[in-house]
Parts: C-alpha cells; structure tokens; sequence
C-alpha cells in the first residue's frame, strides 16, 4: 500500500508542480507585469508548435499524434515536458539499449537452440499461412512449430486443477510471469507447491509488473516468498519516482513447467480469475495448455525479460540440454501449426498488424472477445471492410465494467462498427476478460493481448498464433455459447444514449491513446 501511495502521489506532485510553475508564472505577468503578457503569450504559443513539430514528426500512431497535439497546444509548457517524459511510445535510449541486449539479443540467441521447422516451407503448401507466420517469424523472431499438442480451458476454474497437478510433476524448472499477483487462496495454492519444489531442488523463478500487483502483492508477502527460495524479481520496479520506462509493463500471465507445458491466456495468479470471488459477476477468462516443442518460445521470452530484470546471463544451453529434436518423419498433421509470439515496445504493434493481417485474408467469420474495445482507426476500418464484404464480424465485450471510464470509452466505438455491419455482443453474466479470436475455423489466438492502445503499443504481451490446431472449434464453441449469454447491442440501444453520455464518449475518445 505504501509504494501504491508512493506512485500515486509522485504523479500528483510531478504534474501538479508543473501546472503550479506554469499558473504562478501567467499569474506574476498578470499582476506585476501585465504590459509583457503578451510575449509569455508568445512564448507560450512559440512552444506549442515546437512540440507540435515535434510529435507530428515523431514515428508514433496518429491517433497519438492528435491527443499530444491537443495537450500540448491547450497548455504548452505543461503538456510538453508531460510529452517528453510520459508521452512518447518510443523507449529512452538508455532504456532501449538495455532491452536490446537483455531481451532481442538474448531472444535471438535462444531461438538459435530451439529452430527446428524452416518456415519458407509453407510457402510451398498454403500462401495465406505462410504470409501470416512469416510476418510473426519476421518481427518476433520466433518459430513456428509442429507436433505440439493444444488444450483450450473456457475458464480459469476449468483450467485450475490441471495447473496445479503440472505444477506438481515440475522436476527442473518452473517460470511464472504475471501482471498480477494477488494474495489469496490461489497464491496459497500456488505458493506451497513452489516451496515443496524449491527444496526439492527445482529451479523456480517469478516475474512481476510492479505496477500491475502494486495493490494486490504487499512488500512483506514479496520477502516471504523470496524467503522460501524462490527468486523473484518486479518487473520496472517504482524506487519512489515515476519513470517513462513505468509506461511500459509486462502484461504477460504465463507459466512454464520443465520447458515442457506452457499456460497461457487472460488470467492472472488471483481469486476473482478462477471465480471463487466475485468482483464484477462471473469472470469470463479464457486458458491456453500447449505441451511440446513449442514451449521452447516461453522459455525464450521467459528467460529474455528475466535477464533484462536481474542484468543475469542465463545459462540457455543448461536449459535445452535434453530437449528432444523434432523428428519430421513422424510429423502429426492432426496438432497443426502453433507458434506463441511476443509483444513488445521494441518493435511497431506486432499484434495489431497481425489482426489487420487475418482481417484482411478472413473469408466466412472473425470472432473477438475482448474486455476493452480502444482501436485505431486502420483497426477500425478494416474491421468495417471485412463486415462489408460479407465476413461475418463479431465482437463480445464485458457488460459490467471494471473500469468505468474505460466502459465508456469502449461504447464510444459502437456506433460506426454497428452501422456498418459489425455485430457487438455484451457478457451480460459479468465480466469477460478473455482476450481470444478465432476466423475461419482455421486461424486462433489466444494470449494477454486486449484491444487497446496499451496492449498493442505499450506493453510486454504473449500469445499463441495457430493454424489448424484441434482447439480451434473448441475457441469458435466458446465463443457461440458466451455470446447466448450477451445481449447485442443494435442501433435501437445506439439511439437510446443520453447526450451528455455522447459529449463524455467524446471527450474520453480524445485521451483513448493514454487509458
């Protein structure tokens, strides 16, 4: 709670000085200097199109483009140093030198042990896949595999017993990395199988968003748990003054076991994710299971921001030391292609050109559930031009918010899809958190990655693209069946809104780049 108000009140006092020394400076000219307002006018203009200049060149979003413009322009001096030290997508030099060799050297140095499929192979069979593994393989570095089995869980209580039975049969190694981490029953679960573990000499290590847990995991149950001989490490740890380096977080949630099993999917290391709580009605997550060679790219991501975290070299060798090669010869074309990815600020919104991508090839349906609906406008287009070409679009969306503001924000987005063509569904039984698409009965995703600016811009994610993998119906099926429990949302409840909610929408829209 402490470094929770320690952050808090370090981005009052940050912004609040700034606005302080901008008044008092208009203030002063007002009163004693009245007949030289003009020129701190003017000073103040000449600096609003400096930062102007600025960030209309600045290799951001446009959508980012337009928001700073508007702060920046409204308060100059202000916005301007609140752009220079929060706004920019793009990392600190520092910073980024950093994760280039902590996180995209080390990545590229793991996938050298793991490669095993040449993915120009696919160009021979089917162009669509292989257009869309090659541009992950191109901007991920990661590869896609083959013989690696698929288990999809509808929920995190689904998924709950069969983590734990894998995390028992742990006999190497076990890497957990999660934006949230609450204490709970399910930490308690969690926690006793890791400390039997640890003194059975298993290696076990935690990666946490420091933000992210910063009200759900206390700095004494973070000692206990290091107490017990698992390494832990916070992820962008906050030392009392906020950073830009802050902006960027690991929205990851995966576990890895002996480089084996993987989970991936939406739900965090907490009570309300395996529903025996109940925050916001019933939580509607979505789990991943893959066992086989694919794992190797968790370990890699897994390793790649734990060095970044620890500045360690990782032993990758020690790691891979009995891993099996694939044998091709016996290649089960049964499992399909899987190939788990990574999100990073490092590179340019890999997951949003990856959904642009399916769009753009999607031929009968596109199926998303997502908590948040904050996209761009190519992400909204082109979700307009696959409805109008007849590809049946939907989207689920949480009825009850756990963010209001961003609720809203959300809706804001409603009335151009629906009007043309794209269908929008509300989990009316309480909050979908699952973050999954699914086209064609060939294509899925499922991984951390919301539908927003955060997710696809700033944030560390994971997921798993597939082709042709048995799950798939099974995603398509959970899909149709969450949407009997929606309401959709037609132009009749568009109509119904109140205009003050339409003025909010508007004015929320103009900060959707920040939320």
């Amino acid at each position: 709670m402490k470094k929770f108000f320690n952050f808090i009140f370090s981005r009052i006092f940050f912004i609040g000085l700034m606005l302080f020394l901008q008044l008092s400076l208009l203030i002063v000219f007002l009163i004693y200097f009245n007949r030289y307002f003009i020129y701190l006018y003017s000073i103040n203009l000449v600096v609003g199109f400096i930062f102007t200049f600025m960030i209309v060149n600045d290799n951001i979003n446009p959508a980012f483009k337009i928001t700073w413009i508007l702060i920046t322009m409204a308060i100059p001096i202000l916005g301007g140093f609140i752009y220079l030290t929060f706004g920019e997508k793009r990392l600190l030099k520092s910073i980024r030198k950093k994760l280039n060799t902590y996180y995209s050297i080390r990545f590229k140095d793991s996938m050298d042990l793991t490669r095993d499929y040449d993915i120009e192979d696919l160009n021979i069979s089917d162009m669509n896949v292989y257009r869309q593994a090659k541009y992950l393989n191109e901007t991920t570095g990661s590869p896609i595999f083959l013989n690696t089995e698929t288990k999809y869980f509808e929920s995190g209580e689904d998924s709950f017993n069969e983590y734990i039975d894998d995390l028992n049969s742990a006999k190497k190694f076990i890497f957990m990395e999660y934006y949230i981490i609450s204490e709970g029953f399910f930490l308690d679960t969690v926690l006793n199988i890791l400390k039997d573990k640890v003194e059975r000499g298993v290696d076990v290590r935690i990666v946490v968003d420091d933000i992210g847990s910063i009200l759900t995991l206390s700095n004494k149950k973070v000692e206990e748990i290091r107490n017990y001989g698992i390494k832990l490490v916070e992820f962008n740890q906050i030392h009392g003054v906020i950073l830009p380096k802050h902006n960027n977080r690991t929205h990851r949630k995966m576990t890895i076991i002996d480089g084996d099993i993987a989970y991936t999917g939406g739900i965090n290391i907490a009570d309300e994710y395996i529903n025996l709580i109940k925050k916001y009605g019933y939580w509607k997550d979505s789990v991943i299971k893959i066992k086989g060679s694919a794992v190797a790219s968790f370990v890699n991501m897994f390793i790649s921001v734990w060095d970044y975290c620890t500045l360690e070299r990782t032993n990758l060798e020690n790691l891979y030391a009995n891993r099996e090669i694939e044998d091709f010869s016996k290649i089960d074309k049964k499992l399909g292609l899987v190939l788990p990815f990574s999100e990073t600020p490092l590179v340019d919104s890999t997951s949003e050109n990856m959904y642009l991508n399916m769009l753009k090839r999607a031929n009968r349906y596109f199926y998303i559930t997502t908590p948040y609906l904050i996209i761009t406008w190519e992400m909204e287009n082109a979700l307009i031009c696959a409805a109008k070409t007849g590809v049946d679009v939907r989207i689920i969306t949480p009825h009850i918010p756990d963010k209001k503001y961003v609720h809203t924000l959300t809706r804001s987005y409603y009335n151009r899809l629906i009007e043309n063509g794209v269908k929008i569904y509300e989990f009316e039984r309480g909050f979908i958190h699952s973050k999954n698409v699914v086209c064609d009965d060939s294509f899925a995703v499922v991984g951390s990655i919301n539908f927003d600016y955060r997710s696809l811009y700033l944030h560390f994610e994971c997921a798993v693209w597939m082709y042709n993998t048995p799950i798939i119906q099974d995603i398509k099926n959970d899909f149709l069946n969450t949407m009997q429990e929606s309401v959709e949302i037609d132009k009749e409840w568009l109509k119904k809104r109140k205009r003050i909610t339409k003025m909010y929408q508007s004015l929320l829209r103009l900060f959707a780049p920040l939320m």
